[in-house]
């Protein structure tokens, strides 16, 4: 989910690993000793890989089971992962900042929907930095709030290997993550949806309006029965009214070449982002009495499952700004 645009300096999250180990080496005296010796080091070595393997195994990542209310009641100042109550497919990363948000997928971003970036080449830490300054963002305001569906983190994480790409300590924990999660195996079934807590240029109500826009995204990539809806309702559109939501889409940064980016943004805006500072009628060109009869008739036609009452509820309660991001 683009920004309204801002420019912050949050501070980030700082992941350090470090496993030290040392090992005995015997000295040999006699020849029976030294057989003595030698077996004993090679259980001390065994021993010590034994300790190494343990040690230096990833580290399991806690995972709740949340709603969208339990959520946006939440406002944590530490990482916090979720499984989507209503579809645990759908896991939620509530980020303490954006910067921390950013650093961990801001690169992903790059590769999936960002428009003039290559789809099949993962950038480095120049190209990436000259990708975002030519947006006139920052690592923090390149994104809002992010989904990507199983199959994309796949190959983000199969590409920046194959290409030898030197991944950051947050970005190696989204792998840990996506390798917990099973998503590495091709066939996965899941998506990956966040938001940052709320403090500086976010507020709590923005917050809220953040997730209930990734979570639309999140149940077009799990759910097929919803995602083939939004296909239909975009090609249901007249050409003009595509047109419209493609300029906007690409006034935010989106690929406009990606069809089912563009109609997968296009619920998300129009059904489950009910916020003029990051959309409404002027932005697509329309009147508010045409912006209002094409969501009545998305709505109408929606598959019922979990998210149709979504779209017309109101948001959850917010939680506060919590003390450690009041200044982010």
């Amino acid at each position: 989910m683009k920004n309204p645009g801002f420019d912050d300096d949050d501070a980030t999250i700082v992941m350090v690993r470090g496993v030290a180990a040392s090992v005995l080496h015997p000295q040999r005296k006699t020849r029976r000793t030294g057989i003595f010796l030698a077996g004993a080091a090679v259980l001390s070595l065994l021993a010590i890989g034994g300790a190494w393997a343990l040690f230096s195994r990833p580290a399991i990542i806690p995972i709740n089971t949340e709603t969208e209310a339990q959520i946006d009641a939440t406002d944590p100042c530490h990482i916090q992962v979720s499984y989507f109550a209503p579809d645990p497919a759908i896991v939620v990363i509530n980020f303490p900042t954006l910067l921390a948000q950013g650093l961990t997928l801001d690169r992903v971003a790059a590769l999936t929907e960002k428009a003039g970036l290559p789809r099949n080449h993962v950038l480095d830490n120049a190209e990436l930095r000259a990708a975002i300054a030519s947006h006139g963002d920052t690592i923090s305001s390149y994104y809002y709030g992010h989904d990507y569906p199983a199959a994309s983190l796949a190959k983000f994480f199969q590409l920046a290997a194959q290409e030898n790409i030197h991944l950051n300590p947050q970005e190696r924990w989204l792998k840990g993550l996506i390798t917990q999660l099973g998503w590495l195996k091709p066939g996965a079934n899941g998506a990956i949806i966040t938001l940052p807590t709320a403090g500086g240029p976010v507020t709590p109500e923005m917050r809220a309006v953040i997730l209930h826009h990734e979570i639309s995204h999140g149940a077009f990539f799990t759910t097929p029965a919803y995602r083939q809806y939004a296909v239909s309702f975009w090609y249901s559109l007249t050409a003009a009214d595509r047109a419209a939501f493609t300029n906007f889409l690409g006034s935010q940064g989106y690929d406009t070449n990606n069809t089912m980016l563009m109609l997968n943004e296009t619920q998300a805006y129009l059904i489950f982002t009910r916020d003029p500072r990051f959309f409404n009628a002027n932005a697509v060109g329309m009147t508010q009495a045409e912006i209002d009869q094409l969501r009545a008739g998305f709505i109408a036609g929606m598959p019922n499952f979990w998210l149709t009452p979504m779209a017309n509820a109101p948001l959850p309660a917010t939680a506060a700004i919590p003390a450690c991001s009041a200044s982010s």
